[in-house]
């Protein structure tokens, strides 16, 4: 597998102190489970981090480390929060075709989900997650079949995908199995599975689309999206 997009160093830097939110935090674990090279940069930003602490005066950093863990969970905690907002057993990769992190939700194998058709051509299938009082975010598994669009559209907050199978083309270039798509509120896209093969993709907002067209929004409340 070839990784050509990355989780972006601000959401990978969330990640890595605690304060990402959990649905983001599931696709960011489940890309860091097949990129070497973001769980590299993610061991770096955690050194980087533990060097500064031990520069503070004794005083300060006393202080510093009182206060992140009144408000930020230690990596075993959130990975532990992780596994204990998913299914009660944990799942392999091999029995769901996907990474522990995204197999621990899943209802069956990424062959057996039970999609929910969104327009023709494009299904979901929603996540549970832990979500805190107020949020709008969403996480689901989204299936493109080949040669169909999704609609156009931008965001309110932060997009993160990660491609499971397949790949799509867009503004930003061709994401395949194994890249990251790590999008804001300045980015509008049309995705477009460009292979034989469906595309299918885990991903997760902090808030909701805005689509361009009106028949889109029309349909938003109903979907969740």
């Amino acid at each position: 597998m070839t990784i050509r997009h990355h989780i972006g160093d601000d959401t990978l830097m969330a990640y890595a102190n605690g304060t990402l939110a959990e649905n983001l935090s599931v696709v960011v674990a489940t890309h860091l489970a097949i990129c070497p090279k973001c769980r590299r940069s993610l061991t770096m930003m955690e050194d980087m981090a533990g060097l500064l602490l031990m520069e503070a005066e004794p005083l300060e950093l006393a202080r510093t480390e009182r206060e992140l863990a009144e408000v930020i969970p230690s990596r075993a905690e959130q990975e532990s929060l992780l596994v204990a907002s998913g299914a009660a057993n944990s799942r392999s990769y091999v029995d769901t075709g996907v990474p522990v992190p995204l197999a621990n939700r899943m209802p069956s194998s990424l062959d057996d989900i039970p999609w929910r058709t969104l327009v023709p051509g494009v299904s979901h299938f929603p996540l549970t997650w832990k979500q805190a009082e107020g949020e709008k975010g969403a996480l689901r598994l989204l299936k493109i079949a080949p040669g169909k669009t999704l609609p156009e559209h931008s965001h309110s907050g932060q997009e993160v995908t990660l491609i499971l199978r397949g790949s799509y083309i867009d503004e930003l270039g061709r994401f395949q199995a194994g890249d990251f798509a790590d999008l804001d509120d300045t980015t509008n896209h049309q995705p477009v599975a460009d292979t034989a093969e469906d595309c299918i993709c885990l991903i997760a907002t902090d808030a909701p689309l805005k689509f361009s067209r009106f028949f889109s929004r029309l349909l938003q409340p109903v979907f969740g999206i």
